[in-house]
């Protein structure tokens, strides 16, 4: 079966996992060779301006190569950062070479191709606890499903799997380990985890290898597959690959953090040219050892939101709310959204939505994905922003720090 699915990773796989492998011996003169020849014919067709989410949504076809029933498909950013955008993917590639390039993260800490996952996450539909994905070697625990009345059925399960990494947002590892209880995630046979999506605040990383005696695989990306970075336990930084797509670090007015610009190397489909991510990093000081892939101390990109569910233990809002929504039609009904913890188990929803948008199939998904708090929903013509034009999709009023509504 193993080779059956080897063979299946398909020939971009194989193309990139060379690419990877020559980078990693190149020089920062050989790093800015390759990448002049793949953003100058971009500079060309486009220009060298710097582009927004507004550009794409004004004229995704100017933008966009290829977008050819078959060899390309639609997708949409995920939710956090307000309306979502929708553009074109390769069809074939995309998956290959994402797989190349996350396979290469997950090496770092023994992974294999098609070793065993357990993915805490995924859009289950039904009540099944957990589905399995033969091609993929993968379990998924549903977490609309982690109600109080299933945990036993949890950890009953879970102590029946063999070697297995973990595969988690890193607001929900400490969730997922106090929902089956710290003792008996300890004696599980955990080869290591899998975490991206999401900052880890600072030191939880360490600490968390430090007690467990695990390893974590961390990288950052994001929807648009412009930029790609694994989390260099050396350095402490991010290491961009020069293959994946091109970082450029730009002024911001955050002091001591630059803008995060990214130009992808897609041929197919949408192709994101000196792109704004809203994202910001710390610009690496000094060299790694490992490579002379481009560099950053830190990014600074979406952080851990927790909420409190009925019985006060907290889950991340990430992975319950946004994490695997990005597929399908969903999205397009919502323009923006905020959730507001007003008290524990209650979450109020605040949504701006499109005309025609449908509030009783909106309300149904939310509640189904978050069974273990109570909703109540509010619709709204606008939600503020701070001064640099970010909002955030999460407040606690029941912090110790109060927040008022706006």
């Amino acid at each position: 079966m193993t080779n059956i699915r080897e063979a299946l990773l398909g020939p971009s796989y194989f193309y990139h996992r060379r690419l990877i492998e020559r980078s990693k011996l190149w020089s920062a003169a050989d790093i800015a060779k390759y990448h002049a020849s793949r953003v100058d014919p971009l500079m060309k067709r486009y220009g060298d301006g710097v582009t927004t989410k507004d550009d794409y949504r004004r004229d995704l076809g100017h933008y966009t190569r290829y977008n050819l029933p078959v060899l390309a498909h639609t997708v949409r950013t995920g939710g956090t950062s307000g309306q979502p955008l929708r553009f074109s993917a390769d069809t074939f590639a995309r998956r290959q070479k994402e797989r190349a390039y996350l396979f290469d993260i997950w090496s770092g800490i023994g992974y294999s191709p098609f070793d065993l996952r357990v993915r805490y996450g995924g859009d289950i539909h039904g009540d099944d606890l957990v589905q399995f994905q033969r091609m993929e070697n993968v379990w998924s625990i549903s977490p609309a499903a982690t109600t109080e009345s299933r945990l036993d059925e949890l950890r009953s399960w879970i102590g029946t799997v063999p070697p297995f990494f973990l595969h988690i947002y890193p607001s929900s590892l400490y969730t997922f380990i106090d929902l089956i209880g710290e003792k008996l995630f300890r004696s599980l046979p955990v080869r290591g985890v899998m975490a991206a999506s999401e900052t880890f605040p600072a030191g939880q990383q360490l600490q968390f290898e430090a007690d467990f005696g695990l390893r974590i695989a961390h990288w950052y990306g994001h929807s648009e597959y412009a930029v790609l970075a694994y989390y260099c336990r050396d350095c402490l930084g991010f290491h961009f690959y020069p293959t994946y797509g091109k970082l450029e670090l730009l002024p911001s007015d955050t002091d001591g953090c630059e803008r995060v610009v990214a130009t992808s190397f897609n041929r197919i489909g949408t192709q994101f040219v000196r792109y704004e991510t809203e994202d910001l990093a710390v610009r690496g000081a000094g060299k790694c050892g490992n490579n002379n892939f481009p560099r950053a101390d830190a990014i600074m990109g979406r952080v851990q939101e927790t909420f409190r569910d009925d019985v006060g233990r907290r889950r991340s809002l990430f992975g319950y709310v946004f994490g695997d929504l990005d597929h399908g039609t969903f999205w397009d009904q919502i323009q923006d959204l905020q959730f507001i913890q007003t008290a524990v188990g209650k979450l109020l929803v605040r949504l701006i939505i499109n005309q025609g948008a449908d509030k009783d199939s909106i309300e149904h998904t939310f509640t189904e994905r978050i069974p273990m708090a109570s909703l109540e929903f509010e619709y709204v013509a606008s939600i503020e922003r701070s001064r640099s034009g970010k909002r955030r999709y999460f407040l606690d009023l029941t912090s110790t720090t109060r927040h008022e509504i706006p």
